[in-house]
């Protein structure tokens, strides 16, 4: 027995208005779902996105109005292949699909509307499922479309803003990453000396400058060329990044063969222990290479308020990196 399907063409546009106003990106899509779920007199509805094409085998699921339907669907054997063919596909009953031990329930009927990109190419689809036995007027395609391209707009405007922000992550990393270690650059050390200091100023924070220098650097550009001190460089530059802990130690490459640590919350004497073990690791790990030893000289400041700006502790710490190197090297100055 068919079910008797009333349909209000006024209600069903000013819903569109409404959700395009008041709802963007994903808050707009799963709205959307809700909306059609409801002017449709549905049971179910999902909307998704192709994952492959010629033919368009799986489909995402990118929202539901049902939790059990799973993220990723194959269209082998179930109605929504055939929308694929960038058709409005109507089944009134025994309608199939391939989730349904995971629904637990039983729909008869189908209803569903390609989503077409600007060359008409369908690239996802809205499905309307019924536990009903019912017919669809052909009045509901127009209405249906507009949904449909209303999907497409906001899924690629989504999809648009995803892309921009990734490239404005790069953008951001490169501008504070050294090329060749990968580590944080001056540019970005400055900066992070200068919100650390803020903190010291009001208390909230203590903190602690290593300074470290390679020693002998220019022997082993001399002996080895300069794609050789850069091996080293980077050798040595994932050993500070091994041996610091994330959201406390920030590692920097200055420029040559210079580097930096700012540790938070941390202690000098915790700070010297650090270091110590990196020279350590240093030593080992260069020993077992064409290399040879490899040792370094550190100077130890302590962020202080008693300090006019940030450029003097980095000064100290610089001064104090000259004292062990003019000490004999591979030690450390605090």
């Amino acid at each position: 027995m068919n079910n008797k399907f009333e349909f209000d063409p006024y209600k069903a546009l000013k819903s569109i208005l409404e959700i395009t106003s008041f709802h963007t990106g994903d808050e707009f899509i799963a709205h959307t779902a809700i909306e059609i779920k409801k002017l449709f007199q549905a049971d179910l509805v999902y909307i998704t996105k192709a994952l492959d094409f010629n033919p368009t085998t799986q489909v995402e699921v990118i929202f539901s109005t049902n939790i059990k339907v799973p993220k990723i669907i194959d269209l082998d054997g179930i109605p929504g292949k055939f929308v694929f063919d960038n058709k409005i596909i109507r089944i009134k009953e025994h309608v199939k699909y391939n989730f349904l031990d995971l629904l637990e329930e039983k729909y008869e009927s189908f209803y569903g509307i390609p989503i077409t990109d600007n060359e008409n190419k369908c690239i996802g689809h809205i499905a309307i499922y019924s536990k009903l036995i019912r017919d669809l007027p052909k009045e509901l395609d127009d209405i249906a479309l507009i949904y449909s391209r209303k999907i497409q707009r906001e899924t690629r405007r989504i999809e648009l803003e995803k892309e921009n922000l990734q490239i404005r992550k790069q953008l951001e990393e490169m501008i504070i990453t050294d090329t060749l270690t990968t580590l944080y650059n001056r540019r970005y050390f400055k900066k992070i000396c200068a919100d650390i200091f803020a903190q010291i100023k009001r208390d909230s924070t203590q903190a602690v400058l290593s300074y470290i220098d390679i020693d002998n650097f220019k022997n082993i550009n001399d002996k080895f060329g300069h794609e050789g001190g850069d091996l080293v460089l980077i050798n040595f530059a994932e050993i500070l990044q091994e041996q610091s802990r994330k959201g406390v130690d920030y590692v920097f490459r200055l420029g040559g063969e210079e580097f930096c640590i700012i540790s938070i919350d941390t202690s000098l004497d915790y700070s010297y222990e650090h270091m110590k073990r990196i020279m350590g690791l240093t030593s080992n790990k260069f020993l077992k290479t064409k290399f040879g030893e490899i040792t370094l000289s550190i100077g130890l400041a302590e962020f202080n308020k008693k300090f006019n700006s940030y450029e003097e502790i980095i000064n100290l710490a610089d001064k104090k990196m000259y004292e062990a190197k003019n000490s004999g090297k591979n030690q450390i100055v605090k």
